[in-house]
């Protein structure tokens, strides 16, 4: 399952949180992405212990944590998204343990384990020459993701591509606010991570988006071209949980 976002990738929180994006890929090259499968049963109780895991890292001066679920994907997932100024930081005690102290870590970790059925990990380096970030469009909510697999030995063509062809037509067709990431640790080799901000679900109405642009003609040979970079691609909707997230001040 492509699901090695660590979105991180650089970070985007909603309204609530400011302008997050733009400090992240400022003050973090790395970010630590957590992705859990949570019991439906059990998401109100997870719900809360990750709002004390939250407070603890705000409290440790991490600044921004973002928190996104999927709206359209396997709705039981979660990720969080922290970021990681340098790797020499997580040698010893993490800063919530720090916070925390060992017993209410301990504790805080049973507890939420007893949550969900899995959880994994990955560090992802943000891609900021490939962004899109208008300042004078605030952050949304949902946001169209991406994880492609780029083919064998194409990964410089496709980011070529994504540079010099893609990101003008995004742009050109309107978008505000578009991501990308290169998960490194816990995840294949060779992926990508995309991630555009709609406007509104509403949007998605309107068609792909680049039909804006282009013709169909055009539109066809578009993907065409981009097809030979891709040995797959899995794309999915996300909703910033705000009430989970926050940004430094807020």
């Amino acid at each position: 399952m492509l699901r090695k976002h660590a979105f991180f990738f650089v970070v985007l929180v909603a309204s609530l949180c400011g302008d997050c994006f733009a400090q992240s890929n400022s003050q973090s090259t790395w970010t630590d992405s957590t992705i859990t499968k949570v019991k439906p049963e059990m998401r109100k109780n997870y719900e809360g212990h990750l709002k004390h895991l939250m407070a603890a890292y705000k409290k440790a001066g991490t600044p921004w944590f973002l928190t996104f679920e999927n709206f359209a994907g396997d709705t039981t997932e979660y990720t969080t998204v922290v970021p990681v100024m340098k790797f020499g930081d997580l040698d010893g005690p993490s800063v919530v343990r720090k916070v925390l102290g060992e017993e209410g870590w301990q504790h805080l970790s049973r507890h939420m384990a007893e949550c969900y059925t899995a959880q994994s990990r990955q560090y992802a380096m943000s891609r900021t020459e490939l962004e899109i970030n208008r300042t004078d469009v605030p952050v949304g909510t949902y946001w169209v993701e991406t994880s492609i697999l780029v083919a064998p030995d194409k990964m410089n063509d496709y980011l070529s591509w994504l540079q010099g062809e893609y990101l003008p037509a995004l742009e050109k067709a309107g978008v505000a606010h578009f991501q990308v990431s290169q998960p490194i640790f816990g995840t294949p080799a060779g992926e990508i991570v995309t991630m555009r901000m709609l406007k509104s679900l509403s949007e998605i109405d309107g068609g792909p988006i680049l039909s804006k642009v282009l013709n169909e003609e055009a539109s066809r040979a578009f993907t065409a071209k981009s097809v030979a970079f891709i040995a797959s691609s899995n794309t999915r909707i996300v909703r910033v949980r705000t009430d989970l997230s926050y940004s430094a001040g807020k």
